[in-house]
């Protein structure tokens, strides 16, 4: 009996490990909540569509870790209740972060005879398969133009004025930007993630000489590696198996503008033929011999500093010199104080129109918390934090603390509980309340497994044993920090 026992336990380790592989490397997000609504499962394909981690899921309710959804549009609630699967539901939600999500999910009941034990909700990432097709789009078919004074032709595009702005060094860059782009220089934009990068690059292509011609925009992040050439300089017919001539994102945008956006995404033996390109105006298909004249303006973006990029090899030091004629850096959010109001100003009005809601108000709780957040997803995020609130505010139209999505109230509540707890404590009461911390986190996560824990961290195991001695750490700490 024991041995029969020992074969059966070793047959559920075995299928636990082996569901754990399958479900960790497919490219599909898949939860799993008990019969009460709380997640038990959480991969991490399903953390990278959603963005969040799987600390933040487990042992939530689905109503705690997605405030946008309540039992009237929640289909994984409704699948729980009613134990009917609803398949290929496209879904467009706020994360517990305030972030915009789009899915196509499909959520199936857990049955043990007739009785509902839980639930699994399968997550498919619309927006990484849209960027994909976009990009694959943009190459094969030409960007829908529309006709102006006849024979002209543009598309609609950002100009200056939709960048806003009070800050006094950004409206002095701007004139600066405006005299210089009306030459044919390249461009380099510098700046974090959501701060204004496309509306800048537009409106350079919309003031210069270049306005009536195509402005053509690439992510260099969003396709595979091995698509970016063919669809930077297009193909010749029987270059490679299904292979037909067509042009590449250069001769599409003869005459006008190419946005090369997140430019150190793009592997260094591209950067290299970029360089080519931008130095002798010539392109060569992939499979061809031809080579041909283009007259294109590039706009290039990077999000993090060009220095660090060379340093670290992500970055052609030619290649930024080439670009930099005209180098622009965009401040975050965080460097510019008033424009946080005068953003929540504008977009408090306008989204209270789209939402119907006759007057909104924000507390001076939460202005004060706007000041001083540091704002990591820049304007895009306040955009999206601003959205967020007046989804939920109530009908008074009163914005208070409590109306921040999750995320922010979470950092809200730990910076109060921390000046709180150290407000009278020494230096080294800190710093040792913060080791114990990172250590018993570790812990947790590796089961309490004091080796695996040491390896994590880095340090010696018997150097981990001292430390857990002299923080007084053991097992019971575990609802401290759980």
């Amino acid at each position: 009996m024991k041995i029969i026992a020992e074969v059966i336990e070793l047959d559920i380790a075995y299928k636990d490990v082996l569901f754990d592989i399958i479900v960790n490397n497919i490219n599909l997000g898949i939860a799993i909540v008990d019969k009460d609504g709380f997640f038990i499962y959480y991969n991490n394909v399903m953390g990278e569509i959603e963005g969040l981690d799987e600390q933040e899921v487990l042992g939530k309710h689905i109503f705690e870790a997605y405030p946008s959804f309540d039992k009237k549009n929640s289909t994984l609630y409704h699948c729980l209740n009613i134990g009917i699967p609803i398949y290929n539901d496209l879904q467009n939600y706020i994360n517990g972060k305030g972030r915009k999500i789009f899915s196509i999910v499909t959520n199936i009941p857990i049955k043990i005879g007739d009785k509902i034990v839980g639930a699994i909700e399968i997550a498919k990432d619309v927006d990484k398969d849209e960027k994909t097709y976009k990009s694959v789009d943009n190459w094969l078919n030409k960007p829908k133009m529309k006709k102006v004074n006849n024979d002209k032709i543009r598309t609609n595009y950002y100009n200056f004025d939709d960048f806003v702005t009070c800050d006094k060094n950004i409206i002095k860059l701007i004139e600066k930007v405006k005299k210089m782009a009306r030459y044919e220089s390249n461009v380099l934009i510098y700046g974090e993630t959501g701060t204004g990068k496309e509306i800048f690059a537009q409106s350079i292509h919309n003031i210069s000489s270049r306005r009536d011609k195509p402005f053509i925009a690439q992510n260099c992040a969003a396709i595979p590696e091995n698509l970016l050439e063919s669809i930077l300089f297009g193909t010749e017919k029987g270059s490679f198996t299904g292979a037909t001539d067509k042009e590449g994102l250069f001769e599409q945008a003869d005459g006008g503008t190419l946005l090369l956006d997140e430019l150190n995404s793009l592997p260094i033996y591209l950067q290299a033929k970029l360089l080519r390109v931008l130095q002798e105006k010539y392109i060569r298909r992939v499979g061809g011999t031809a080579e041909k004249r283009i007259n294109v303006r590039v706009i290039a973006t990077v999000n993090e500093e060009p220095s660090k990029l060379i340093e670290l090899g992500k970055l052609r030091q030619d290649l930024f010199f080439r670009l930099n004629t005209l180098y622009i850096y965009i401040p975050p959010l965080r460097d510019r104080k008033k424009d946080i109001f005068l953003l929540v100003e504008q977009y408090v009005n306008r989204y209270s129109s789209v939402f119907n809601i006759k007057s909104a108000e924000l507390s001076k709780d939460v202005l004060d918390f706007f000041e001083n957040y540091e704002w990591s997803g820049n304007v895009r995020e306040l955009i999206n934090v601003i959205e967020y609130i007046l989804m939920t505010i109530d009908d008074d139209g009163k914005i208070k603390l409590n109306h921040l999505p999750y995320y922010l109230l979470e950092r809200e509540r730990i910076t109060k509980d921390f000046k709180e707890k150290y407000i009278n404590d020494s230096y080294h009461d800190m710093l040792d309340d913060f080791e114990r911390k990172i250590i018993l986190e570790e812990l947790i996560k590796c089961r309490w497994n004091v080796t695996k824990a040491a390896e994590m961290l880095n340090i010696k195991r018997q150097t981990l044993q001292n430390k857990i001695k002299k923080l007084k750490i053991d097992e019971t700490n575990y609802t401290e920090f759980a």
